[in-house]
């Protein structure tokens, strides 16, 4: 079934911020930092899904140029959305939507409780990270496993990001296809599959997901039990 059947355009948030920050930063920068933008389709679907919540209270915890919290807003229009971006660069192109938006690392944060969380979180391989043992560490600890110091750091933000939801809330991740076949990946599937509250995984080919990307896509949207 096409994107374009399910979801009412009129929910559908557009991605202006998105294109203009793409023509004007340097590929080396966004690389580094991680970024790849949501489709606003797939925005849409992902924050329908968390919608089911009737979340008073949406974290995204990366929010990039915004995309993923303007799709929350229009599909939630009375929830109060908190959104954190660590890249200076961004939020000077970024359009929140009325968000309440916090300059710092999201893995650096308290552990506050959301009904519902929207995130397309950084993708960086373990190698680039930098005096994240400790951090890593603290989120293990608190979601009760190990996360190997070869994970991905998208992994730390879908483990924080679930332990955060209160009981019954919804989470709605896009993050690689990789960590189905990943060796670092065992811990995070009993994660997921326990207190993660793991519901469905949705797979994408290649193709079809990020146009400057060649990369496997999946969305896991969780419910917290």
């Amino acid at each position: 079934m096409a994107l374009d059947t399910l979801i009412p355009n009129a929910l559908i948030p557009d991605a202006r911020a998105e294109a203009e920050y793409a023509a004007h930063a340097p590929s080396d920068h966004r690389k580094a930092w991680g970024q790849f933008f949501t489709p606003p389709r797939l925005a849409a679907l992902m924050a329908d899904w968390v919608a089911g919540a009737r979340p008073g209270l949406i974290l995204d915890p990366a929010m990039g140029a915004g995309v993923l919290t303007r799709a929350a807003l229009a599909r939630c229009p009375d929830a109060r959305v908190v959104a954190y971006e660590r890249d200076r660069a961004i939020l000077s192109a970024a359009d929140a939507g009325g968000a309440e938006v916090r300059h710092q690392d999201f893995l650096r944060a308290g552990w506050e409780e959301y009904d519902g969380a929207v995130m397309n979180p950084p993708y960086i391989r373990h190698r680039a990270l930098r005096d994240h043992g400790d951090m890593r560490a603290a989120i293990g600890a608190r979601a009760g496993y190990a996360i190997p110091k070869s994970a991905n750091l998208y992994v730390d933000f879908v483990v924080k990001a679930a332990c955060q939801l209160r009981r019954g809330g919804r989470g709605a991740f896009l993050i690689p296809g990789e960590w189905m076949g990943a060796n670092f990946a065992r811990g995070f599937k009993q994660f997921l599959l326990g207190p993660g509250g793991l519901q469905q995984v949705v797979l994408f080919s290649q193709r079809h997901v990020f146009p400057d990307a060649l990369t496997t896509a999946s969305i896991l949207l969780v419910e917290r039990p």
